[in-house]
């Protein structure tokens, strides 16, 4: 008799601890889904605005960024674009284009003499890639000139004649 309630005693503990742990997860499970629940995807970029703007200007990808806070491109894209934080989100992808140029620059040091064709066609496609992200990110900067310029010695004087018939 003492060792069937001893059995009984210890399958009694064993439930008791089972149940409070499936309580303890269940509770825990509860609690994080209501923390994350509350938080859309935008308001978890807005939070974290600073370093987002760190890795936008550090020339990080959207997809970077997506998988660092678990956001959708969409809102990655809103945030640079249309959020509170727009106008510095912006300034740091123009700053971020002297980081794509500098790469493309290494890109064309990396190709050494004795360099097989492939490397070489390679490192040409990625530099080239890179000074194209520059432009885009910063085309007052990297990209083609779009303003007439004169030099030092032949400056610019633009003229308008105008001829009035009688």
């Amino acid at each position: 008799m003492i060792r069937k309630g001893k059995i009984q005693q210890e399958n009694l503990q064993k439930l008791i601890k089972n149940t409070l742990q499936q309580d303890a997860k269940n509770t825990l499970k509860n609690q994080m889904g209501t923390i994350y629940a509350k938080k859309t995807q935008k308001e978890i970029l807005l939070e974290n605005a600073d370093d987002v703007i760190e890795m936008i200007r550090q020339a990080k990808s959207y997809e970077d960024i997506q998988e660092k806070y678990c956001v959708h491109a969409k809102y990655v894209a809103d945030f640079i674009t249309s959020s509170e934080y727009s106008v510095r989100a912006r300034e740091a992808q123009k700053e971020s284009a002297e980081t794509y140029f500098v790469k493309a620059e290494k890109a064309i040091l990396e190709i050494d003499s004795l360099d097989t064709n492939a490397k070489v066609t390679r490192q040409k496609e990625l530099a080239s890639h890179y000074r194209w992200a520059a432009r885009v990110k910063n085309p007052s900067r990297f990209g083609d000139s779009t303003t007439l310029r004169g030099d030092n010695e032949a400056p610019l004087n633009p003229s308008v004649n105008v001829i009035l018939n009688k």
